[in-house]
């Protein structure tokens, strides 16, 4: 219980600060009257409205890409250990539908939210077209690069020289630098570790 006499700090206290956050409070009303910061103020709306059309375009956009992509399949094996399909040429993933269907919505990302809206439309992938477990992010560098060097290449063919690929990296031994380069010559993360 409080006590009258701590009470009376307490006011005492409370109205010094209220006094201060008045005082702050009509300094800013006074601020929103120069011409900088009404410009800034109104910049900064039209900035958040253009961010929320951005998004939602960025969603549907997303969304058609993942609908109208002529999917290859690969399984990829998450930080977890737990496998899922994922589409080497656009990146759909069924760790969203995984996810959502375990009622963990919250966690996802707003890629992965698309991800998941789109999957819950389609039917479930049964079989890989990659006959090889490996990294989303590597499967689908190595897929982009295949397709800058041979882009007539068809789906069957693009298949055969990922998975020689895949084998390559995980045969052939090399030194860390070298498999920082090439990280970085795939696009990958200058931190990038999961070859095999």
């Amino acid at each position: 219980m409080i006590s009258k006499n701590d009470l009376e700090y307490i006011r005492a206290d409370f109205s010094d600060i209220d006094k201060e956050y008045r005082n702050i409070e009509k300094e800013i009303w006074g601020l929103e009257e120069l011409p900088i910061v009404k410009k800034y103020i109104e910049l900064q709306a039209k900035k958040n409205a253009l961010a929320t059309k951005r998004k939602n375009l960025y969603g549907l956009m997303k969304y058609g890409e993942y609908e109208n992509c002529n999917h290859l399949w690969g399984i990829s094996m998450d930080e977890y250990g737990e496998y899922d399909y994922v589409c080497v040429k656009c990146g759909l993933n069924y760790k969203s539908l995984r996810l959502t269907n375990r009622g963990k919505e919250d966690s996802l990302s707003f890629d992965e939210r698309v991800m998941a809206s789109v999957l819950k439309g389609q039917s479930f992938v049964n079989d890989a077209d990659i006959n090889l477990v490996c990294d989303k992010d590597l499967a689908m560098a190595l897929y982009k690069k295949i397709k800058e060097h041979h882009p007539d290449i068809d789906d069957k063919t693009a298949v055969k020289y990922l998975e020689i690929a895949l084998e390559d990296i995980r045969n052939i031994e090399v030194s860390e630098k070298r498999k920082k380069n090439r990280a970085k010559r795939l696009g990958l993360r200058h931190d990038f570790n999961r070859w095999k």
